[in-house]
């Protein structure tokens, strides 16, 4: 009876942590400190500056470790697009591996979206920041030169989501 017990106490711990871990951020890797000196840049992708396109678009993000100490990230940063500070939170992908930032040295996530021009009646947002927080809780802004997005917080399989940094 006692193994029962212990079993179920497990399964049960499991499927806490499980549920648990779809609302919690990603966090940084624990033992190694959080990035907290780092710049973001855009650095690439498929999008083009100020948009034009009605299709899913891509937006890569350098991560540069700016500070004089190591630095490790695990997991996809939450990324907000705000147009006049009003918030449209984007899906982080689950997964990815422990990112090591040595001084100086670079990582990169993406963001995929679907572009909108307007001329297909969805809901759309035109925003002009995006507000990313790295695994870690470090914060930061960049200034969103993409075009319009596709509203997406209803949508059973977003088009709109960030991947993990790699």
């Amino acid at each position: 009876m006692q193994r029962v017990q212990n079993l179920a106490r497990r399964v049960a711990a499991g499927a806490l942590v499980s549920s648990l871990s779809a609302a919690v951020p990603a966090a940084a890797v624990p033992g190694s400190p959080a990035c907290e000196h780092v710049t973001l840049s855009w650095a690439g992708g498929s999008a083009k500056q100020g948009g034009g396109s009605d299709r899913q678009e891509t937006a890569r993000v350098q991560v540069k470790n700016t500070g004089d100490r190591a630095c490790a990230l695990l997991g996809a940063p939450s990324v907000e697009l705000t147009t006049d500070g009003v918030p449209e939170r984007l899906l982080p992908q689950r997964g990815g591996a422990s990112v090591d930032l040595a001084p100086g040295r670079s990582a990169t996530f993406t963001i995929t979206f679907l572009g909108d021009t307007g001329r297909n009646g969805n809901e759309i947002i035109r925003p002009d920041q995006a507000v990313v927080t790295l695994p870690g809780g470090t914060v930061k802004t960049l200034t969103w030169r993409w075009g319009s997005v596709t509203r997406q917080e209803a949508a059973s399989r977003p088009g709109n989501y960030v991947s993990p940094v790699a």
